[in-house]
């Protein structure tokens, strides 16, 4: 993607081929983690990718928030607990708002929005990874630079669900992918492609030639199929996100944090993972549904984009 560096003990070779091993793992796996009720618009195996990246999901949110606490910790002043209080009552109220959100634009429109939003996080991210920092620009400056796989895989989204039935309209799935992939060349793609190592207007032409093949296969497919194409999407750059942040995290680690040794990772994944399996087969108390299953993962997705977002600003508040 555009500018997006990597984690310093590892490589793009290493975090694609582990990626990609998670998630056919996930696929081909020959038993049924979540039953055929939950997400039923989904095939079997997509609803296993999907569970295993919700799964997934929820530990990397337990590591990103008790990162956060304690990159409070750290700064020792008097506004310490102030920081953390207000960091709270943020998350509490940008909670309420997802929720109203997802009620309103009903759960594929939302979810559709939360992975898109992903696309600037994960941008971000890879940034911090590798200079434990991220750059102090605007919002808008950071879309400006990033716009091409936002726009792309916001584009291929729309296809991908067939929203307002896009499908139907055979020449404006054609212009529009034409229009996109002329725009992309034309404001610096071109050259990114000839003479630069920048991969964003690489994906997001990939993302381009995926709508467009896709929408002209919509009538040819079932929406079961089409829904785990996405799906795939949605696992393959999660993974991604998370196998970095795991990598990155090692590599910082304190002599004596035990917190992100390969060995906590695992098993916080593992017992995560053994959570959301009992709730989503209802054998844990119905109250923990929105919580750990995985109809849900997009909310607390949203939640956690939100959170990567605020942290900052709330951190750098002077003492």
């Amino acid at each position: 993607m555009e500018h997006a560096e990597h984690p310093p003990a590892s490589n793009v070779k290493l975090l694609l081929g582990l990626s990609a091993l998670l998630v056919a793992l996930s696929f081909a796996l020959p038993l049924y983690l979540i039953p055929s009720n939950v997400l039923p618009h989904l095939s079997n195996e997509a609803r296993n990718v999907y569970a295993c990246t919700a799964w997934a999901g929820w530990a990397h949110f337990v590591f990103a928030y008790v990162g956060q606490m304690r990159g409070f910790a750290a700064r020792r002043d008097s506004k310490t607990t102030l920081r953390a209080g207000l960091f709270a009552l943020a998350i509490l109220v940008a909670l309420l708002v997802l929720v109203m959100l997802r009620s309103w634009m009903g759960v594929g429109i939302f979810g559709a929005v939360v992975w898109i939003y992903f696309i600037d996080h994960f941008l971000k991210a890879e940034q911090f990874f590798k200079h434990g920092m991220v750059p102090q620009e605007s919002t808008w400056s950071r879309w400006v630079r990033s716009y091409q796989p936002i726009l792309s895989f916001g584009w291929l989204s729309i296809v991908l669900l067939n929203m307002g039935g896009i499908a139907s309209y055979r020449w404006i799935v054609w212009g529009v992918s034409f229009l996109m992939a002329l725009l992309f060349l034309a404001t610096g793609g071109w050259q990114d492609l000839r003479d630069r190592d920048q991969r964003g207007t690489f994906v997001s032409l990939f993302f381009v030639a995926e709508a467009a093949v896709w929408g002209t296969l919509i009538g040819f497919a079932s929406s079961e199929f089409l829904s785990g194409v996405y799906i795939f999407h949605i696992a393959f750059g999660s993974f991604y996100h998370y196998l970095g942040s795991y990598f990155a995290a090692a590599e910082r680690r304190k002599p004596g944090d035990f917190w992100h040794t390969p060995l906590s990772i695992v098993l916080v994944n593992f017992a995560i993972g053994a959570l959301g399996f009992f709730v989503a087969f209802r054998m844990m108390p119905p109250w923990l549904t929105p919580v750990l299953g995985v109809e849900w993962f997009t909310l607390w997705v949203g939640l956690h984009l939100v959170a990567s977002d605020v942290f900052p600003m709330i951190k750098r508040m002077k003492g």
